[in-house]
C-alpha cells in the first residue's frame, strides 16, 4: 500500500470516526438537532473511503 493512500485511509478513518461519535452525541445525549450534520459528515467520510479504495 503507498504511503499517501495509508495516510488519506486513516484520516479519513479518524473523520468517520469523529462524526459518528459527535452524531451518536448530538442525537441521543444533548439532542442539539445537530444529527443531519454528523450524518453528512459520516456519508462524506464513508465515499471517500470508498474513492481512495478504488
Amino acid at each position: 500500500m503507498e504511503k499517501r493512500r495509508l495516510a488519506a485511509n486513516l484520516l479519513l478513518g479518524a473523520l468517520l470516526f469523529v462524526a459518528v461519535l459527535h452524531t451518536v452525541l448530538a442525537a441521543f445525549v444533548f439532542d442539539t438537532g445537530l444529527v443531519d450534520v454528523g450524518g453528512l459528515f459520516v456519508g462524506v467520510a464513508l465515499v471517500g473511503l470508498f474513492v481512495v479504495n478504488l
